[in-house]
């Protein structure tokens, strides 16, 4: 069998990879049954050591074998060819008809017609107008002079003071924290974050090469004590932390702390990069860290998790002394942020329309949340009124991974640890559920139904998917 794969691996030629090639040689094995359904895989390391490739190229295609179903990957156990289920048994067991699935694996706001109504409106506005300087901008890489005081009032709201000279705008949250990182960090350096922590987070750390260590985290958010010790024990370029409604554990950090972490940054000498993307959610804003210390503090929040889905425009604060830095990244990655955009965010900040349409998030998000605490109120381990998720505890009874597979047969989607697992970190036995599915009530009340009804049963014997 791997003498099969090596041969495979060997024969890439081309713009062909390797893990592609790995990947039709191992599902080859197992549509011949020749790795029947249970068969466990050899390790990743020992794979790349036999076949002479890179133990990343290896975790690709097993990565994409379980994408396809073909295999599951159990931590601390291994990876295991997936039980088949026949076509016989699937018209009695599974129903294979397509059928709509209620969403809770995505972060998003509840949509409203309200929603549908502003964009209409400002669209309809936009398309009187003669000039329309922002559909032809090329040189404006920071951002139009109006779209940049715009930014500033709506940090102004969230508690953080900005100026022209140290603000970019920028395609969304996401933009906005790589540019921070790209800014400031390289391969070789450390970074540290929640020990959960968004996804964009690791990902940036592949892409920029450097290192990233969890920090040890509670409902409030970072322990400020493993803060200061990793500060005192290693060399910290920076920590990218989300004190409001963290993503996913939904840890909103108080007041006290968020000084003492400003105190230890500032100490040490580690930068802050603040991501507050949902910092316009709660309907009391909390002192943002980089507030306490702006000039070692990148702070970025956006529109995309308040205001409108696809209004990817954010907004980026920089140290000064890193201002000039940052605008060349942005030249670099983007150039500059989409300005049309950029021009209704501005039109909605000066109008009150982004406030009015926070407010009717604030009052849908209210709803759904205490929904899910009703049904599923005795599994929650971190939720608040105002955020876009909870995150649940999986009954002892259940592995993650099989209760997402469960409800997922039932048309459920939500999400597991493993996207926001710092590598070393403990992995919970929670997932992730988003209460902003593009469903009506009748319909979110009943999947929360089933969800409880599944966490209170037992698992199957034999797991067929």
């Amino acid at each position: 069998m791997i003498e099969q794969w090596r041969e495979a691996v060997r024969a890439v030629h081309g713009v062909e990879s390797k893990y592609k090639r790995l990947v039709k040689a191992i599902a080859g094995d197992i549509e011949s049954a020749s790795l029947p359904a249970g068969a466990r895989l050899p390790p990743q390391r020992d794979v790349a050591a036999e076949l002479a490739i890179s133990v990343q190229t290896v975790t690709n295609a097993y990565k994409e074998l379980e994408r396809q179903g073909l295999i599951r990957c159990e931590v601390g156990r291994g990876s295991f060819v997936a039980a088949r289920v026949t076509e016989t048994m699937s018209s009695y067991m599974l129903d294979t008809a397509e059928r709509s699935v209620v969403d809770f694996s995505i972060a998003r706001i509840v949509h409203t017609p309200e929603h549908d109504a502003m964009w209409r409106k400002v669209c309809a506005t936009l398309s009187t107008l003669d000039d329309q300087p922002w559909i032809r901008a090329f040189r404006p890489i920071a951002g139009f002079e109006h779209h940049r005081q715009a930014g500033m009032a709506w940090l102004a709201s969230l508690g953080m003071p900005a100026s022209p000279d140290t603000l970019l705008v920028t395609n969304g949250a996401a933009h906005g924290i790589f540019l921070a990182l790209a800014s400031l960090v390289g391969p070789g350096d450390t970074v540290l974050c929640e020990s959960l922590t968004d996804h964009g987070v690791i990902g940036s750390a592949n892409v920029l090469g450097f290192t990233l260590k969890g920090l040890e985290i509670d409902e409030y958010g970072i322990h400020p004590e493993h803060f200061e010790e990793m500060c005192d024990s290693e060399r910290i370029t920076a920590l990218v932390c989300t004190p409001t409604l963290n993503n996913p554990t939904v840890a909103l950090m108080p007041d006290s702390r968020r000084r003492a972490i400003a105190r230890i940054a500032e100490r040490y000498g580690v930068y802050v990069i603040e991501d507050d993307v949902y910092g316009p959610l709660p309907a009391k804003a909390a002192t943002p860290i980089s507030s306490l210390i702006p000039e070692l503090s990148f702070y970025c929040t956006s529109m995309t998790k308040s205001v409108l889905t696809g209004l990817r425009i954010g907004y980026l604060t920089t140290p000064r002394r890193l201002a000039l830095r940052a605008e060349s990244v942005l030249r670099v990655s983007s150039w500059m942020a989409t300005s049309p955009m950029a021009e209704v965010a501005t039109r909605w900040i000066v109008d009150g329309t982004a406030e009015r349409l926070v407010q009717i998030q604030r009052e849908r998000l209210g709803r759904r949340q205490a929904q899910l605490q009703q049904t599923l109120g005795s599994y929650v381990l971190g939720a608040h009124p105002q955020a876009l998720s909870a995150w649940l505890r999986v009954p002892d009874h259940w592995q993650a991974d099989r209760l997402v597979r469960e409800l997922r047969n039932r048309d459920i989607a939500v999400t597991s640890p493993d996207p926001f697992l710092v590598r070393g970190a403990d992995r919970p036995n929670a997932v992730r559920v988003c209460v902003g599915a593009e469903v009506n009530e009748e319909t979110y009340k009943g999947a929360l139904e089933i969800m409880r009804d599944v966490f209170e049963q037992y698992p199957q014997v034999h797991d067929f998917t």
